[in-house]
């Protein structure tokens, strides 16, 4: 075997372990600026095998031991074409002394290896410096059946996965707590995954105290999976301290007045369901009772309940938890995507099996801490009558 082939191989293999280092909860600056630079050189050294094996069967696969298994497979096949030209001196100069063609066998390792570094050192340092910190507003006109005439220009923030946390930082997320302020709602709602570690959900009560809805009490959320799985007791006790109304298999009713109130009379119910994969999501306890004839917004976290869970009206599911997928690639698309159901809910509105969806890009970032081409999101939803469920883009700040 050559020197340079031994070489691929070996950074091939050290790349896939690379790329699943875990991030460590720490607030040591040094520490997690060592944690990001190898899990970053990870993904370098076997993205090609990542992004194949990602995009071709999913978030569930590429996270188990056979799919990083495969990655790794496949990332030496695409090595495969660089490795025959690296080698081709030896293959096209059988004249030459054994010193030149070693010489031009380096050579040409380090171009392809320097390129192939400083190529995705630039891109990763773009995506976590920029982009990440780079949050857009996404402005629709939400048309909603039955919703009473004294409702319609009520305005909702939508915003979804801080993921407060080691990497992602409350002067991180400010910006999107001032933008949602900016939109002057009448309520926000949040669809979960606030955090990353237990210990910062002090970090998100903080934040969402922050928000300013016009309707008091108006700050609404329901549970994600990694609150869930960072003790859901503190959660509740934190954000319940910074006047969020949490939404667990709950409906709250918006009268035609804007207040929130019990009475089901003429008005909006907002309801949130718990999370799919960590929780216990009931669509048909929480919405049967509701009256049939009332429009109703549904939270969940998890997009993909959309293909599991029916049986009851429901307007407009708003999800988050995909991020987007963070990484948007040419031709692949987001080869990362925590869904079972591949690139369907990326991001945007998707019309489900029964019921249509809203999928936010969401604020921070999870795993990979970078964003490329996906921008985090803050949406605005201002409404109007119509005869059904349907959005039009528009610019309403």
């Amino acid at each position: 075997m050559s020197r340079p082939r031994a070489l691929a191989y070996f950074w091939a293999t050290l790349g896939l372990l690379l790329t699943y280092t875990p991030l460590l909860p720490t607030n040591n600056r040094l520490a997690l600026g060592a944690e990001l630079v190898l899990k970053t050189a990870g993904v370098v050294l076997n993205g090609p095998g990542l992004m194949a094996i990602s995009g071709t069967l999913g978030y569930l696969v590429v996270c188990s031991l056979p799919g990083r298994l495969a990655a790794w497979l496949v990332t030496l096949l695409l090595l495969e074409p660089i490795l025959r030209w690296i080698e081709g001196p030896r293959n096209q100069s059988p004249l030459c002394e054994p010193a030149e063609l070693e010489r031009r066998l380096t050579r040409r390792t380090f171009l392809v290896t320097g390129s192939g570094l400083a190529a995705g050192a630039l891109l990763s340092s773009y995506g976590f410096c920029v982009e990440r910190r780079k949050v857009q507003l996404e402005q629709y006109l939400l048309s909603l059946p039955d919703l009473p005439p004294e409702l319609e220009g009520l305005r909702l923030v939508v915003m979804a996965d801080w993921h407060c946390g080691p990497i992602n930082r409350p002067g991180d997320l400010h910006p999107a707590v001032v933008l949602a302020n900016r939109c002057r709602p009448d309520l926000v709602l949040m669809p979960g995954d606030f955090v990353s570690s237990v210990a910062h959900f002090g970090e998100a009560a903080q934040l969402a105290s922050q928000l300013r809805p016009r309707v008091p009490g108006g700050v609404l959320l329901g549970w994600g999976n990694h609150d869930h799985w960072n003790d859901l007791d503190v959660g509740n006790q934190e954000m319940s301290r910074a006047g969020c109304q949490i939404l667990t298999n709950r409906a709250v009713f918006l009268n035609h007045r804007r207040e929130l109130d019990r009475s089901g009379k003429s008005g909006l119910w907002l309801c949130g369901l718990d999370d799919l994969w960590a929780g216990s999501p009931d669509l048909i306890k929480t919405l049967s009772p509701l009256p049939q004839q009332q429009p109703r917004l549904v939270l969940s976290h998890n997009p993909d309940l959309a293909e599991e869970r029916s049986g009851a009206r429901v307007d407009l599911l708003l999800s988050g938890h995909t991020h987007g997928g963070q990484v948007r690639l040419p031709a692949l698309g987001s080869p990362v995507l925590p869904s079972r159901y591949g690139q369907k809910y990326t991001s945007g509105f998707v019309q489900g099996p029964s019921y249509p969806v809203y999928v936010t890009r969401g604020v921070g970032v999870g795993g990979i801490p970078i964003r490329l081409g996906v921008p985090p999101e803050v949406t605005l939803f201002e409404l109007r009558q119509g005869p059904g469920t349907a959005v039009q883009r528009t610019r309403l700040v």
